[in-house]
């Protein structure tokens, strides 16, 4: 009988200690829309880019640090937003992107927290940013003297 209630109380106690949460980041998205409907990943200069990381099977709070990259992989100042929820749901984010942002080719990451502060899950999009159209050269100064 001892060793069924040590065997058992040995169980409850590794029981204790895992965790056995299933939550994860479901998707992640990029979209020309607030509500993701219409997914995208080139944007103009001008245009505002949203994104939506579906977090599921949490039954606790959770953060969601969303933010970009250039094309050299530096992090674009401004861009990083933390979104906590109070479990599963969606952590919608939206970047207005300057009419004067180079175009080249952005990286969207989206990583997600527990309520420890523990990172569980990562996932970015690419993206295409078509920049503001270069300045037309300056024409050359005339010499009126010459004439």
């Amino acid at each position: 009988m001892k060793i069924k209630l040590s065997i058992f109380l040995s169980l409850v106690v590794f029981a204790a200690g895992c965790s056995f949460s299933t939550a994860s980041m479901s998707s992640f998205t990029t979209s020309k829309d607030k509500e993701g409907k219409t997914e995208a990943t080139t944007f103009k200069a001008g245009e505002t880019l949203y994104a939506n990381a579906v977090i599921t099977g949490s039954m606790s709070k959770t953060t969601t640090k969303i933010s970009m990259t250039d094309p050299s992989g530096k992090p674009v100042t401004g861009s990083e937003v933390k979104i906590d929820l109070p479990s599963s749901g969606t952590a919608a984010y939206s970047l207005p992107l300057p009419a004067s942002v180079p175009g080249g080719k952005y990286t969207v990451v989206a990583d997600f927290m527990d309520d420890k502060g523990e990172k569980k899950d990562s996932k970015s999009v690419s993206v295409t940013i078509e920049g503001a159209p270069a300045a037309a050269p300056a024409a050359p100064a005339t010499d009126d003297d010459d004439n």
